[in-house]
């Protein structure tokens, strides 16, 4: 996944110059919801959001589409309670993708809609007393892990005219090639987005 992305990368950069028509840098953030992995599983603990952060580097082209390259942090601290003792999780999922983006570009608000591919590297921590028992409580955590994924995304991107900074508003549909069943989620974020000259 990662020679993909490298190759997305050179592959924009090589294309002529005359090509591109802006790059900017930006920041994201929001959250995930409605997490469905089918190895996971804490009776009585809501495992469906997490917060998410991260960076982006946008490269516009002529005529057709844009190239969204992201780095994503997701992660969520919970404990739960089992007869007195005390469960701790902590999980994360590192993010890396590529999505190519059809702009309907308007003079102040553009919608896009695209779709991509992603690098997952899942994370789970947990701490328990011995006495816990993680089978008799039904609790089950998967070791960590790094899979593929891809994505479909819709939008809608603010630049105001004069302005150096862009806003950005998406929604993405989550899929992660995970071990017995496809691991899916929703995410939501907004982004400030500096326009290099």
């Amino acid at each position: 996944m990662k020679r993909l992305l490298m190759l997305l990368v050179l592959l924009c950069f090589a294309a002529p110059s005359f090509a591109l028509t802006g790059i900017s840098l930006g920041i994201r953030g929001g959250m995930v919801t409605n997490y469905d992995q089918e190895a996971l599983a804490l009776p009585g603990a809501d495992l469906e959001e997490m917060n998410l952060v991260g960076g982006q580097l946008k490269i516009s082209t002529l005529p057709l589409f844009d190239v969204l390259l992201a780095g994503e942090y997701a992660w969520k601290n919970q404990s739960q309670v089992y007869g007195g003792d005390v469960f701790e999780l902590k999980r994360h999922d590192w993010v890396f993708s590529a999505t190519a983006l059809y702009p309907i570009k308007l003079q102040v608000i553009s919608p896009f809609l695209g779709g991509g591919l992603s690098s997952h590297s899942l994370g789970y921590d947990y701490t328990r007393p011995l006495s816990l028992s993680l089978e008799d409580n039904n609790i089950s955590v998967p070791e960590a892990d790094n899979r593929l994924g891809y994505h479909l995304v819709g939008g809608a991107e603010i630049a105001p005219p004069a302005f150096p900074l862009s806003f950005t508003a998406e929604y993405r549909l989550n899929w992660i090639d995970t071990p017995v069943e496809v691991t899916k989620y929703n995410s939501i974020t907004v982004s400030a987005n500096f326009k290099l000259p």
